[in-house]
């Protein structure tokens, strides 16, 4: 009867653990700006539509090789407000607006003063999830705002336009100048993921791993490499002033690194037969 009783709890809580699961996956991760729309067509007169803008993964990082890859899409979501279904064949594209830092933003007196503009870009469905469209993008730190703009299905039985602008929220300056109104909420401007470094040197550039190279003078023996995660290990030599031994050292070094694979190479064949021979006794 215990072992029974240990079976059904046992699947109650894989139930229960997959019933969380799937409920967390269903929740949005990220923030958003919102607006809505109200339609006139005299079938569906007075509904309306939200439009929320965004990016994914929220916070946004700018990219940041080795450590973080700066992948943020814009992100679209349409939805009935009523009922909250999702609304698809919308045909949307998006201009976008970067500006480097809350400097230039400020100084800026439209849109058209931003430090980089890309037009047209087309918000596209995600395949098997109704209502959501996407444009994809790599970051970098700074403010970003977009012209959302393009026609709206609400369930075949009417269409509407959108042309509006918004712009991502900071914690150092009001960025809202550009907004078209009628927007609420907001999502991330995009940060330098090396504030978040604590302590602030933890970004792998102070690693130093140093090799003694067996050479006739002592004085160019110690070869040091330097270098931050997936960047070019640099080679330096200690002693400087010895121009014609550390091209010596240099050549070298770069041997015995050739040698290597070859060395492995051989030694994995020469394994290979040693097996052999064993076999064939």
């Amino acid at each position: 009867m215990k072992s029974k009783t240990l079976v059904i709890s046992a699947v109650s809580a894989i139930t229960l653990s997959l019933v969380l699961a799937s409920s967390a996956m269903l929740q949005p991760a990220f923030a958003h700006a919102s607006t809505s729309l109200t339609l006139k067509d005299e079938h569906v007169d007075g509904k309306k539509i939200r439009v929320a803008l965004g990016h994914t993964n929220e916070p946004t990082y700018g990219v940041e090789p080795g450590i973080h890859d700066g992948k943020h899409n814009v992100e679209v979501l349409l939805s009935d407000s009523d009922t909250t279904l999702s609304l698809t064949g919308a045909t949307l594209k998006v201009d976008k607006y970067y500006f480097k830092n809350v400097k230039s933003f400020e100084k800026a007196k439209s849109v058209k003063d931003a430090d980089e503009i890309q037009k047209g870009v087309v918000v596209g469905s995600v395949f098997g999830d109704p209502g959501h469209y996407m444009a994809r993008q790599v970051e970098k730190p700074g403010i970003y705002g977009y012209r959302l703009y393009g026609t709206i299905n609400y369930f075949d039985v009417a269409k509407i336009d959108i042309d509006s602008t918004v712009f991502c929220s900071s914690s150092e300056v009001d960025t809202s100048k550009f907004n078209s109104k009628g927007w609420g909420g907001g999502y991330g401007c995009t940060e330098d993921i090396r504030d978040t470094f604590f302590p602030s040197k933890n970004k792998g550039d102070d690693k130093k791993a140093t090799f003694e190279l067996d050479v006739s003078n002592p004085e160019v023996q110690n070869v040091v490499f330097e270098g931050a995660a997936n960047e070019a290990y640099a080679m330096t030599l200690t002693d400087s002033k010895q121009p014609e031994q550390a091209a010596n050292t240099t050549a070298i070094y770069q041997m015995l690194l050739a040698g290597l694979p070859v060395a492995a190479i051989a030694g994995f064949f020469g394994y290979k037969s040693r097996r052999k021979n064993k076999s064939e006794e």
